[in-house]
């Protein structure tokens, strides 16, 4: 008989040692036996180096210098032996039955390579807070055709710890390019749903905790915070994923349109993305095809500004 997978449950931390114990605890108390712990520490300043060294053999530690989400990414796989692979934020923490029931949903579906889950959300001191975007669409979704067309893809995605993944695909997105300091995991998920096809549940898996370091998720202006990194991370998936090529101009479009209303054309040429996905992928029919989403989001955002 085949041995049950190994599922590698992967906490990257930067400064959040009154969370991380808390985070280590519950992915080490799953109810299915076999999980391997991987704690990233990405060159935290307070206290976290010793808050995970407490737990010596029981988990595999890395101490990195500072280098962003992006980097954490990279280490956290490097150390790792899962056949599946579940991200957790340091300041969030897995419900029990987390690994139990991500091993039951890929074995129902052998060609899913990613699956993504529902997050609880709380407060800082662990008070439920209401839903944010709730994802509301469930079930075996193939987005392929989508990416290579160019369509928009409509299913709202969870944070990174509502985001787990087969071995085989993330060697083919890992290592990702360290520039990705923050918002690194939309890279994991739009390099995942151009690989295979892939699992929404609607199960509530894991919490997701908002508060000071993290609160600017609930903002209003959430979509010019993430249209730097959505810049960054369109440049990178078509460099990587040439196929790519008509989902990332609609997204670069976008979030160029965005931040020039918003900020100016002087911003945008401080992002190195930018210059490059200009430089090296947009040609005078890019220009052509692109060019009202561009002004349409340059005018909404250029009003919209307060």
């Amino acid at each position: 008989m085949n041995q049950s997978p190994l599922v590698s449950i992967l906490i990257n931390n930067y400064n959040y040692e009154q969370y991380v114990s808390q985070a280590i605890d519950s992915a080490l108390n799953q109810t299915y036996d076999r999980v391997e712990v991987v704690v990233v520490d990405d060159g935290s300043k307070d206290q976290s180096r010793d808050a995970i060294a407490k737990y010596g053999d029981r988990i595999v530690s890395v101490f990195k210098p500072n280098g962003g989400q992006g980097s954490a990414f990279n280490a956290g796989f490097a150390a790792s032996h899962g056949d599946l692979i579940c991200f957790l934020d340091a300041d969030d923490y897995c419900f029990p039955e987390k690994a139990a029931q991500i091993v039951e949903a890929f074995e129902k579906y052998p060609d899913s390579g990613w699956m993504f889950h529902r997050l609880k959300r709380v407060d800082a001191v662990g008070e439920a807070l209401p839903p944010n975007h709730e994802m509301k669409d469930f079930g075996a979704f193939d987005f392929r055709s989508s990416i290579q067309t160019g369509q928009p893809v409509r299913p709202i995605f969870p944070a990174t710890s509502g985001l787990c993944f087969r071995r085989e695909i993330l060697q083919q997105t890992l290592p990702m390019p360290e520039s990705l300091r923050i918002s690194a995991d939309n890279f994991l998920r739009l390099s995942a749903i151009h690989l295979a096809p892939g699992l929404l549940l609607a199960a509530e898996l894991a919490v997701h905790r908002i508060h000071g370091s993290n609160s600017y998720e609930s903002r209003k202006d959430t979509a010019y915070l993430h249209a730097e990194t959505n810049i960054q991370t369109s440049y990178h998936l078509r460099k990587r994923f040439p196929q790519t090529k008509a989902f990332t101009d609609q997204l670069f479009s976008h979030s160029y349109g965005q931040i020039a209303g918003r900020s100016g054309f002087d911003r945008l040429a401080q992002i190195p993305e930018s210059n490059g996905y200009l430089k090296e992928f947009f040609s005078l029919k890019s220009w052509l095809s692109c060019s009202p989403k561009i002004f349409y989001n340059y005018a909404k955002s250029f009003l919209n500004r307060s």
